[in-house]
């Protein structure tokens, strides 16, 4: 099933550079800059997760109960990442502005924010679903 794990991949590296895109200021013709950034980041994000995980339950065996516990974990804070973004929350994303090397995100909006901490979450999602997915079992 590497197929799965490669178009998961590509799904994931479009969301990264359409934050990147976002983070530079340039609003994207369709999406444009907030919210609609936001929400295009998260559905290509999802997409590429999604498509990883699925191919992982498919396979004998199915899903290791230690890749659920982690996967769920990572969807109930990309939920509230997304939450967050879409409502305003600026309290809750501000702190990770400083997380960004060489203050890159100290002036960014909420949207922004939001969309930065999507991309790193679904890369993060995106390595553990192929490590469990190559993991010999």
């Amino acid at each position: 099933m590497l197929g799965a794990q490669v178009v998961g991949g590509l799904l994931v590296i479009v969301a990264v550079g359409l934050t990147l895109a976002t983070l530079g200021g340039r609003p994207l013709p369709v999406v444009g800059a907030g919210r609609g950034a936001l929400l295009a980041v998260a559905a290509l994000g999802t997409s590429g997760c999604v498509t990883i995980g699925l191919s992982q339950a498919t396979q004998p065996g199915g899903i290791d109960p230690l890749s659920g516990v982690l996967q769920s974990a990572l969807w109930v804070i990309v939920f509230v990442v997304v939450a967050a973004g879409l409502l305003g929350w600026d309290g809750l994303l501000r702190p990770l502005a400083g997380l960004a090397p060489g203050g890159a995100l100290i002036a960014a909006t909420t949207s922004q924010l939001a969309v930065a901490a999507l991309a790193a979450l679904f890369v993060v999602k995106y390595v553990v679903n192929l490590a469990f997915a190559l993991w010999p079992r």
